[in-house]
């Protein structure tokens, strides 16, 4: 899940982890992380939404999503089954006939504090971590920011 701000919380299997990036360049950023507990309710609910992949999609995919465009509804109806497939390897998209993939789901919010009180704290603490740290690898940069 991420927000527009750096903010990120990665969930894997056996683990979880708040963090907070500061962009230096488009491949670049420095920041701070925390791992956070899997008995967090935010944790439980990541972890059980659908995996992220590709997931291809048939022409009756595809008529189902044209046909369902004026009904909202109908719609979310159309990708909830279509996100509930299991997702494929990209090396399987390559020499395969499949023309047509959606990709995601993909988690997003204005602000991962508005999930919980712990993750504000947590939030709080990754955004003076980072910011410390920015000013301290880089004090010309981070002068222009203050």
């Amino acid at each position: 899940m991420t927000t527009p701000r750096g903010e990120m919380l990665v969930v894997g299997p056996d683990s979880a982890f708040q963090l907070k990036l500061i962009s230096l360049n488009p491949f670049e950023f420095v920041g701070s992380g925390m791992e956070v507990k899997d008995t967090n309710s935010v944790v439980k609910s990541v972890r059980s939404t659908p995996e992220f992949g590709f997931r291809p999609l048939t022409e009756t995919d595809i008529q189902g999503l044209v046909a369902a465009l004026g009904d909202p509804p109908g719609v979310q109806s159309q990708l909830r089954n279509i996100i509930q497939r299991a997702p494929i390897a990209s090396s399987e998209l390559g020499g395969s006939s499949i023309d047509h993939v959606l990709s995601g789901p993909v988690l997003t919010r204005p602000d991962l504090s508005s999930l919980g009180g712990d993750m504000k704290k947590v939030q709080d603490r990754l955004d003076k971590s980072a910011l410390s740290i920015f000013r301290k690898r880089y004090p010309m940069r981070s002068g222009m920011y203050l």
